[in-house]
């Protein structure tokens, strides 16, 4: 079964099948180690926060088969807008696991602080009412 929430909606993290996406802002870091926390010891996907700067990164312990990236707006020759790194990342994402034949077994959790367009644009995506 495909799954897609945001902060309204917490999957049963501990019996999750398929690849999972993860994703917020540096101020969901706290609830996204603890969704972290609760996932089972062969669950696959990745976690993916955006921060202003490196000093908002933090550790996050995660299984083995699961990633955590962060992406930082301020990293590189230009600073990136807010949400502009996250959206390209949840983008890519769901791109190719919800467009993939056949189709793909997937949960998708959006923290509360996600820019509010990159919800809207996975949403779109993951074929997922407003």
């Amino acid at each position: 079964m495909n799954h897609a929430s945001e902060h309204l909606d917490d999957p049963d993290w501990e019996n999750i099948e398929g690849a999972v996406l993860v994703a917020g802002d540096a101020a969901d870091a706290g609830v996204i180690a603890g969704i972290a926390a609760r996932l089972p010891w062969d669950a696959t996907g990745v976690i993916l926060l955006e921060a202003a700067a490196r000093i908002q990164m933090r550790h996050i312990d995660v299984p083995d088969g699961v990633s955590v990236r962060w992406l930082v707006r301020g990293d590189g020759i230009r600073a990136h807008t807010k949400g502009e790194r996250l959206a390209n990342a949840v983008h890519s994402w769901c791109v190719e696991w919800a467009c993939s034949e056949p189709p793909a077994q997937w949960t998708v959790w959006l923290g509360p602080h996600t820019p509010p367009h990159v919800a809207r644009m996975a949403r779109s995506l993951l074929g997922v009412a407003n």
